[in-house]
């Protein structure tokens, strides 16, 4: 039972958060995939979106395995990474090979079955996943954009299964988002591990210094600005603008995520980071409560 456990723990199910992303097109969906006249096709839409969720969640998991397994003699070395299962011995290479494998092979099937398209598309993921931790993890600059790509693969994959076409607004902001977590995670591995950056991650010493700082402005910026012409210029959301409210709310989401990175022991882990700080929760449930009061109301 304690080895089960232990590969559960190894599949990083706290990191499936970030699969929600299927889910935003539907979101911004309203007249398209959804209306409120007419909610007949949600539970189907729902159905639909909550397999290839699942299916992510495998093809991610897959994805940890791998990178654990290549990681397992580094990870031994940093202070928290050293914890993880497959570093600190509590599962066995093998055991984890072959769950990489199932996992990697239910997910690809599963996204097959609800459209072939997605199966193509997992592909994608895993082999950009596969190149990263042999190699490209080890690449300045090329390692941040392997990684905010997934983000923007999630919402494409969530658009596909409910055959929408969402304004390209919404993939601009998903990857200036993307980027801005992402970024904000390698600032925070270079501010906790000081001197040992580079024996922890060779490419953090790449990082060092005021460049790191320097493309996390820019990325919030980014985030902030395409979010708020997404708000005005995509097609589908209300004429009236009204889905500027969310700015202010989408602003204090940024600006409380700067202030983790600065003072959070947890900042290397940004679905911790999130899902463990109350005034993040409540900023993301209002902003999705408030989007969705406003399609429904105007869009």
């Amino acid at each position: 039972m304690s080895r089960i456990v232990s590969l559960s723990g190894a599949l990083r199910p706290r990191q499936w958060v970030k699969n929600g992303l299927v889910f935003l097109p539907f979101l911004f969906a309203v007249r398209i995939a959804w209306a409120p006249d007419d909610l007949s096709s949600v539970p189907e839409i729902l159905s639909q979106l909550l397999l290839v969720f699942l299916a992510f969640c495998a093809l991610a998991s897959s994805t940890y395995l791998l990178n654990d397994l290549m990681d397992r003699e580094a990870d031994r070395r940093h202070p928290a990474k050293r914890n993880r299962p497959i570093a600190a011995g509590r599962v066995n290479v093998g055991p984890a090979a072959a769950a990489m494998i199932v996992l990697g092979g239910i997910g690809l099937v599963v996204m097959a079955l609800v459209k072939p398209v997605l199966g193509a598309i997992g592909v994608l993921y895993l082999g950009m996943n596969v190149a990263y931790s042999m190699g490209v993890k080890r690449v300045v600059l090329l390692d941040i954009f392997i990684v905010a790509s997934g983000y923007v693969i999630r919402a494409t994959v969530g658009a596909i299964a409910i055959d929408v076409t969402p304004s390209p607004w919404l993939y601009v902001a998903t990857g200036a988002g993307a980027l801005f977590i992402v970024l904000g995670r390698r600032y925070a591995e270079v501010r906790l591990a000081g001197d040992s950056a580079a024996e922890q991650r060779g490419v953090l010493s790449e990082y060092s210094g005021p460049l790191i700082g320097q493309l996390l402005s820019i990325s919030a910026v980014g985030a902030w600005l395409s979010y708020t012409v997404y708000t005005v210029e995509a097609e589908g959301l209300p004429g009236n603008d009204t889905m500027l409210l969310t700015v202010p709310i989408v602003t204090f989401g940024l600006f409380r995520y700067l202030y983790l990175l600065n003072t959070s022991r947890e900042a290397e882990a940004p679905e911790q980071l999130i899902t463990r700080d109350v005034p993040m929760l409540a900023a993301i449930g209002c902003w999705v409560a408030l989007s969705a009061t406003v399609l429904v109301l105007y869009g």
